[in-house]
């Protein structure tokens, strides 16, 4: 597949916005999960900002270089004003808005965050709770406005965006999670990730059955081998099967290993090698979004 410069453009935008929202959904579960990890809770509130301004750089990018890539004559069509009024009127106006909104409201809530710890489940104020809520559902809502989704159901929609919620929590804990393996004790590390581990096993479940069904209903499971999409979709299978096998061998055999030898360097090691596991995950989703759709539809 060859790509011109427009596209490899969208292609990397889109990636970011994929980040940004893995690192958001993420980071602000992190902030639960790691509560009791106090020196690092100024870090994740940084990594939540951080993932939530790369997200709004890269949804009004990606909106833009739409813009511009209609013509492919020169990166002043980009802010040509007629071209850009047909696309605000389009379905990349309304994803522009819910995303740019839903990143918004998430940076105000990260201010308040921490600022009632009155409680044991929540390390979030009534306030910053609600308004962090509607910045992820903003964000999750843009999915629907745009792609696949818009034609399926209402069924269908509530799964799919049951599987990006759960896919970004899972790929967004992973930066969290290294910064407390890297700086708590082996205790400490060896809680956590057992906490964690709980908690991926039914998430992860979940998310395999959506993924399954969504490729069910978009595919019918033909045309795997004959189709770029069905190719892709090979290609995120693997990722997603490597990204499994890595995370079963954590729990497995490096989580006790904290313990058995009192150090976390392999488990480090590992996390790190899931995460770039992860965002080729990221960049394989971005091209199916991006480029190639069902050969159903």
């Amino acid at each position: 597949m060859t790509l011109t410069n427009w596209e490899i453009a969208q292609l990397l935008t889109r990636w970011l916005l994929y980040f940004g929202i893995s690192s958001v959904v993420g980071g602000l579960f992190a902030f639960c999960l790691l509560r009791q990890q106090s020196a690092l809770l100024s870090r994740i509130k940084g990594y939540v900002r951080g993932g939530a301004l790369i997200g709004v750089a890269a949804t009004i990018a990606y909106f833009f270089i739409l813009v511009g890539g209609t013509m492919e004559e020169g990166l002043w069509l980009m802010f040509d004003p007629m071209m850009v009024s047909i696309y605000w009127d389009s379905p990349a106006g309304s994803t522009l808005i819910a995303n740019v909104i839903g990143y918004f409201l998430v940076i105000i809530a990260s201010f308040t965050l921490g600022s009632d710890r009155a409680f044991s489940l929540w390390p979030f104020s009534r306030l910053s709770l609600m308004v962090a809520s509607l910045g992820i559902a903003s964000l999750i809502y843009s999915f629907s406005l745009t792609g696949h989704a818009t034609a399926q159901a209402w069924y269908y929609q509530i799964i799919f965006f049951a599987h990006i919620l759960i896919a970004a929590w899972w790929l967004g804990l992973l930066f969290p999670l290294w910064l407390v393996i890297r700086s708590a004790t082996a205790e400490e590390s060896n809680k956590v990730l057992e906490h964690f581990g709980k908690l991926a096993a039914y998430a992860v479940l979940v998310l395999i059955v959506c993924g399954a069904w969504m490729s069910f209903i978009l595919t019918g499971w033909q045309g795997l081998f004959s189709t770029d999409y069905g190719f892709w979709l090979l290609v995120k299978l693997a990722l997603v099967v490597a990204i499994l096998v890595m995370a079963a061998y954590h729990k497995l055999h490096l989580v006790p290993l904290i313990l058995e030898r009192g150090n976390t360097t392999l488990i480090q090691k590992s996390i790190l090698m899931e995460k770039m596991i992860a965002s080729s995950i990221l960049v394989v989703t971005a091209i199916f979004t991006t480029f190639v759709g069902p050969p159903m539809h």
